[in-house]
């Protein structure tokens, strides 16, 4: 593709902490781009997002079409592009990514969310990285009204049920299970595959706040997943 071609848009949330978004989809989708070699343009949303889904990360492609949702994009572009990053996995393999998606896209997501969200010394943080560019009303009425739901979203899945104990039980177990797979290695199955966009992505939401919280810590406390993001980084970023 020449300089002269219009490339993709990418559209997402701000950078944060040293992140390229807030959002680890945002982040997962990038990743998988630099991994598949695909042109792209980052550009950061501020105004109500375009997608069908009215969230974030989303794609305009040349012709002005637009596509949501993180894995229907890496779906829909593998085809498109004929990217072959997970080409040749055995069924094992893909049950194991399938397996690890869920964990940290419907599972982890959630302490990430807890943890930025809901602990009040946290959340006089996020609130000034997510929103502080705002001007000013929108930068106090916004985060105001955003996490009220937030709350209630975590209620209604069962982590905001939960003594903030028994979510880093729960944490400890996803990263235990995580380093498990990754071992002395730099991929989460035998080789790289659109897998380690997501184990990466996630990975760097936990860690990059500015403060050191459990989930930080507990991060941390696998120095092999903290090798893995930085050979991620090194080959991609």
């Amino acid at each position: 593709m020449s300089d002269s071609q219009p490339k993709m848009i990418l559209w997402q949330t701000v950078p944060c902490w040293g992140a390229p978004s807030t959002s680890p989809f945002c982040i997962k989708l990038e990743t998988w781009l630099r991994m598949a070699k695909i042109p792209y343009q980052a550009r950061v949303l501020n105004r109500p997002p375009r997608s069908a889904t009215g969230k974030v990360p989303y794609i305009e492609r040349s012709d002005g079409s637009l596509l949501a949702d993180s894995g229907a994009i890496i779906e829909a572009l593998t085809a498109e592009h004929g990217v072959t990053l997970d080409e040749g996995l055995d069924a094992r393999s893909q049950a194991l990514q399938t397996a690890v998606t869920r964990m940290l896209e419907d599972h982890f997501y959630w302490v990430i969310a807890w943890d930025r969200w809901i602990i009040d010394a946290h959340w006089a943080q996020t609130r000034v990285a997510y929103f502080g560019a705002l001007p000013w009303p929108m930068s106090t009425l916004v985060p105001a009204v955003l996490r009220g739901p937030m709350r209630r979203a975590l209620h209604g899945q069962g982590f905001g049920r939960l003594t903030s104990e028994a979510i880093l039980e729960r944490t400890r177990r996803d990263l235990a299970a995580l380093a498990e797979l990754v071992g002395d290695g730099t991929a989460v199955l035998d080789r790289r595959s659109s897998v380690d966009a997501i184990a990466y992505a996630f990975l760097v939401a936990a860690r990059c706040p500015p403060w050191n919280g459990p989930l930080q810590q507990a991060v941390a406390a696998r120095p092999n997943l903290m090798a893995y993001c930085e050979a991620i980084e090194r080959d991609y970023w």
